[in-house]
């Protein structure tokens, strides 16, 4: 530094040079202030005014070399891009994909789940066993969901779902994901367990409850209780062996709530709540006071509801990246002061990369290491020829020819073309192809919602556009929009409530009618509408049970008749136009059914269903004898099958996702 300017004061190379870091310079600010506070010292009451400028001269050629030399001796940038270590640790193919897992407190092990079960993997030497399925579980189908560690990594917790806890509605990573849900996991019918690593099957602590995490020091777990319409409305804590629980907060049935991490020392709480507006992530200390709001629902419409809070105040999230062609999402970091939970270093991004999101984010107990499930989902049509009365298909062919997501909602009139929802453009857009053709006509470009229907006119398309506060979750009104096939910019007709659905007929039928849970989620009220005009009048109103939070609802071609399915377990209701039950179909020999839409002549239905390894779509009679049509190996977000108006062919969507265990270092 000497070398750099011999002028340079004994103070300023004292400090800087100091062994202790805290003791030296931080910036070059402060250099500068030194260096002035000096020549204030230095420099003479009274003098000439050459002397003062030459004097400024020579401090400011001290400060320059000063700064210059700190600048050059300053470590890297907390902005910079740190030289990150991705490293990939499972290979499950799309037809068994992970579900979700944690690294061990000790970095030793890795623990996920599939649709196998769950399994132990020693990282370093690739070692892989299965965790024994405990005898009371035996023949049930459940799916596990690794909560957390112990400190010790001797010993796991997780959660064992029944599968009518719809699995489908969560990206990778279950409870951790980028992919928010209406729903989903909860507490309903799940048990949460304790597994040993070492070997033996889990043991059981609790029933309808689901694990949220473990406290640093293991003296507490941390669960949901109490489903209710959004989710599990109770966060509680309990002893390692499940004994002295006991509630820590609660909600109303129009919110919920849901624990996603302890800060270092067990003090604070990161937690959400959900209602109607959003959510919000809140930092809170056990002790009791306000919370601190981390989150608002705002800027969660692009963070997944992944957190995860190193030993030095570091919090990590995934954000979605806006514009992205499919799923691409990054790690960003905020600092948070681990005792008040006060934010103390603006967020930054951490990662930069594309074509995949991240969840069920965990970390090591020195926080050197990160695990994560890395996940992409995929949305693929076909389209197949109907035969043999429109129980069987032929010749299944993938349509468009697109590396896009791609789904088929519905069909054209004269069942040439079809309305496709796709995110070619960067945004999921409604456009219209033709089966002959290898390009398509877009008619709306942004702010779909969802829920794209062909008017019975066949001259507009009827869907649900974006809320204010964003795409998700579905909790908020939603604006029904309607745009004209032959071009020109939506037109809003009127806003429905939240957890909606539309359905159209087919001409010379003139009905759409929009399904609305009322608010109390009792009742669903089914009423006409214009795609012109707007709302119509009331046609009937159906209750819904407690359990009901999977109904669909479709319209026969000829506006005569609706379709009702209430719940995954059935069964299809059939309604007449004034609320008249006039069928009961219980499909025979299947469970967990996804949707139910008529066939082009209204004498059967199309049913998808999720089993085991897939779903299915089913051919259905109204007397409930089901055939396969096809099967999607994998579980999938929601697949529907749409027949053609005259009835010669059938759509179907594969809509998959791939997920696999990472890690991170150096980060």
């Amino acid at each position: 530094m000497r070398e750099l300017n011999p002028n340079l004061p004994e103070q300023i190379i004292t400090k800087a040079l100091k062994k202790d870091r805290e003791a030296r310079y931080q910036t070059a600010s402060e250099v500068r202030a030194e260096l002035e506070s000096l020549k204030q010292e230095i420099a003479p009451k009274h003098y000439a005014r050459w002397p003062a400028v030459a004097a400024a001269v020579v401090v400011v050629g001290i400060i320059v070399s000063a700064a210059f030399w700190f600048a050059k001796r300053q470590p890297t940038s907390r902005d910079s891009v740190p030289d990150l270590k991705p490293r990939q640790l499972t290979t499950n193919s799309s037809e068994n994909r992970v579900l979700g897992g944690a690294i061990s407190p000790d970095g030793k092990y890795i623990a996920y789940s599939d649709q196998k079960g769950m399994h132990v993997k020693v990282i370093e030497t690739g070692e892989t066993w299965a965790v024994p399925q405990p005898e009371e579980l035996n023949g049930k189908d459940v799916y596990w969901d690794i909560a957390s560690w112990f400190p010790d990594s001797t010993r796991l917790l997780a959660s064992a779902h029944p599968s009518e806890n719809d699995l489908s509605s969560h990206g990778s990573g279950a409870l951790a994901s980028a992919e928010p849900s209406v729903g989903g996991l909860s507490s309903r019918g799940t048990s949460i367990w304790i597994a040993p690593v070492s070997g033996g099957a889990p043991r059981k602590l609790r029933d309808e409850a689901i694990a949220y995490n473990i406290s640093p020091d293991g003296s507490l777990i941390s669960f949901g209780s109490n489903k209710g319409r959004f989710g599990d409305l109770e966060i509680w804590l309990m002893g390692p062996d499940g004994a002295q629980a006991r509630k820590l907060y609660d909600t109303g049935e129009d919110s919920s709530l849901l624990m996603y991490y302890w800060s270092p020392d067990g003090q604070r709480l990161i937690y959400s709540r959900t209602d109607k507006f959003g959510t919000t992530v809140m930092n809170r200390d056990l002790k009791g006071g306000p919370p601190a709001t981390l989150f608002p629902p705002s800027e969660m419409q692009k963070i997944g509801e992944d957190f995860t809070l190193l030993p030095d105040g570091r919090l990590i999230y995934p954000v979605r990246e806006p514009g992205a062609i499919g799923d691409t999402c990054n790690y960003w970091t905020m600092r948070l002061d681990t005792r008040t939970g006060q934010t103390i270093e603006r967020p930054r991004q951490l990662t930069n990369w594309a074509g995949y999101c991240m969840g069920s984010t965990y970390a090591t107990s020195d926080g050197k290491r990160i695990s994560f499930v890395r996940w992409e989902q995929h949305i693929t049509s076909y389209v197949a020829d109907l035969v043999a009365e429109g129980t069987r298909i032929l010749e299944p062919r993938r349509f468009p020819m697109s590396e896009s997501s791609d789904a088929v909602a519905d069909w054209a009139p004269d069942s040439k073309s079809t309305i496709l929802v796709s995110n070619r453009s960067g945004h999921f857009g409604i456009y219209k192809q033709a089966l002959d053709k290898d390009t398509a006509d877009p008619l709306v470009t942004q702010g779909i919602g969802r829920d794209a229907h062909m008017s019975p006119d066949g001259k507009s398309v009827i869907y649900f556009g974006l809320r204010e506060n964003g795409p998700w979750p579905i909790k908020g009104p939603e604006p029904v929009m309607r745009a004209s096939v032959d071009g020109g910019p939506p037109q809003p007709l009127f806003t429905a409530s939240p957890e909606s659905s539309l359905t159209c007929a087919r001409s010379p039928s003139e009905l759409c009618a929009i399904g609305e849970p009322t608010e109390d989620g009792k009742q669903l009220t089914v009423s006409a509408f214009n795609p012109l005009k707007g709302r119509g009048a009331e046609l009937f109103r159906i209750a819904l049970g407690p359990n009901n939070d999977n109904w669909r609802l479709n319209v026969s071609p000829d506006g005569t008749r609706f379709a009702a399915l209430s719940s995954t377990a059935g069964p299809i209701y059939v309604y007449d136009v004034h609320g008249k039950i006039l069928q009961t179909v219980r499909v025979k020999g299947w469970s967990h059914l996804q949707t139910s839409i008529w066939a082009a002549d209204g004498k059967s239905l199309f049913v998808t269903a999720d089993t085991r390894d897939g779903t299915v779509v089913l051919h259905v009679d109204l007397q409930g004898n089901a055939h396969v049509m096809w099967e999607n190996a994998g579980i999938s977000l929601e697949t529907l099958a749409h027949p053609s108006p005259d009835g010669h062919h059938l759509e179907f969507d594969r809509w998959t996702m791939n997920g696999n265990m990472w890690m991170l270092e150096n980060f």
